[in-house]
């Protein structure tokens, strides 16, 4: 072990610079070996991703050459699977520059080559999500690193973007105490597959299936123009816990039967959001495997709560809320019946059991509303608006 130990502080102590910037039993952990030929062509494609790490970026004549430089580097020498990906800007009338010129015309920028702009970056990783744990741990590996062609020798110039002001940064960190931790890469960040369209990373698409059952009703929420509505009646099939096997015999097609719940649940949505309409709400349904729900209202704006929740502050929306939850007294549909009071009771009941060893407790007053015979949630939910899936589509093995 002594030899062993003697042998290893030999060896981090003759290593190349640009390995010594990471810590000692990260350079010894055995690494997946990564392709690094120099003749091989490591340009971006729709196959990595849909997250990467945008380690570099380069511009000028010689930018495209130090780009697929490092991406070679950092497969051979730090085992990162890295991509070189050109980026060409046009300059329009979209972007013009100050001033105006001697025909009272505004002034265009333009840039060295023309009308363009080529930007050469560097991308690092294939990750399903951005706050994937493996992304977020090479993304603050990526920032300390030193590769050897981003270490500007003296009287070279680096093409890469703003590397003067990160090395002017780092000589101000030192002259104040700081210790310069991070390396040229220091200012990399996580950022989608530029190549995948903008709507494959639209959340909580639902899939060709679902949405073709969608389709036929006049006021599907698929058909709803904003991004949030409010769900105010939810209708649920059977559930049960079952093995893999009997989940995939149960999803063998079969007739369906008038009394099956999701039958059931499906009549109950149409129903309701018909009856809805009527009377003068922006009602819609939804349906997929498990339920059918009816929810009420279009809005385009709303929060994302720490816990998950949608909050949507509007004052139509509070409206919706104070009219179709139980919470408040206020009652324009039916009154509510004797299975109302059960299912309050079983709420509260439920509220209890979750909350017994705290100071929580239910309150007393619920008011359960019911319309056309079918009964409302007791608390209304803000939704996001379903959509088709696009990512369905890039999905690979």
């Amino acid at each position: 072990m002594r030899r062993l130990l003697l042998i290893v502080l030999i060896w981090g102590m003759t290593s190349s610079g640009h390995l010594a910037a990471e810590p000692l039993w990260e350079q010894l952990v055995p690494r997946k070996r990564v392709p690094a030929d120099t003749e091989a062509d490591y340009t971006l494609t729709q196959q990595e991703g849909p997250w990467l790490v945008l380690a570099a970026s380069f511009n000028g004549p010689e930018g495209e050459e130090q780009a697929r430089d490092l991406v070679v580097e950092l497969r051979r020498d730090f085992h990162i699977p890295a991509y070189y990906y050109g980026m060409t800007f046009k300059q329009g009338e979209a972007n013009p520059g100050r001033g105006m010129d001697a025909n009272g015309a505004r002034i265009r920028r333009r840039y060295s080559r023309g009308d363009k702009v080529v930007q050469h970056a560097v991308l690092a990783g294939k990750f399903p999500a951005i706050d994937d744990p493996d992304a977020q741990k090479l993304l603050q590996r990526i920032k300390t690193l030193q590769p050897e062609s981003l270490m500007a020798k003296e009287g070279e110039e680096t093409a890469q973007s703003l590397a003067t002001v990160r090395k002017f940064q780092g000589y101000l960190r030192k002259q104040i105490g700081h210790k310069a931790e991070k390396g040229p890469m220091g200012h990399a960040f996580m950022t989608r597959n530029p190549l995948l369209p903008r709507d494959y990373f639209v959340p909580q698409g639902v899939d060709d299936e679902v949405a073709k059952w969608n389709e036929g009703p006049e006021y599907s929420l698929m058909k709803c123009p904003g991004k949030y509505s409010i769900r105010v009646a939810t209708f649920r099939g059977r559930t049960s816990l079952k093995s893999r096997t009997d989940e995939v015999e149960d999803m063998r097609t079969r007739k369906a039967k008038e009394d099956d719940p999701l039958v059931v649940a499906v009549r109950n949505a149409h129903l309701l959001t018909i009856a809805l309409r009527e009377k003068g709400w922006d009602a819609y349904e939804f349906h997929d495997r498990r339920e059918s729900y009816v929810a009420v209202g279009s809005f385009d704006k709303a929060q994302r709560q720490p816990n998950g929740q949608i909050a949507i502050a509007n004052r139509d929306a509070q409206v919706i809320f104070d009219t179709f939850g139980a919470m408040t007294p206020g009652n324009i549909f039916e009154r509510p019946t004797q299975q109302d009071y059960e299912r309050e009771e079983l709420q509260k009941q439920r509220f209890n059991s979750l909350f017994a060893n705290q100071h929580g407790k239910v309150a007393q007053g619920f008011h359960p509303k019911r319309f056309v015979g079918i009964p409302f949630d007791i608390i209304p939910e803000a939704v996001l608006v379903p959509r088709r899936s696009i990512s369905l589509a890039y999905i690979r093995d």
